[in-house]
């Protein structure tokens, strides 16, 4: 069983926007495909958030 404790599973304490914002798009791509496009469209949006830019 894997435990938070686990030195190998360890979060580091921040994430940088980027690495963040490519997470997030790449759920709402498999969001998506799933066909759920309202939970697309919120990551998206959510992805915009991280870097304060809003879409176009």
């Amino acid at each position: 069983m894997l435990t938070s404790s686990d030195p190998d599973l360890a979060f580091p304490d921040r994430f940088s926007p980027l690495v963040l914002m490519d997470r997030l798009i790449a759920l709402a791509e498999q969001a998506d495909r799933a066909g759920m496009e309202t939970a697309a469209g919120h990551l998206l949006r959510l992805a915009y958030a991280v870097c304060d830019e809003a879409p176009n």
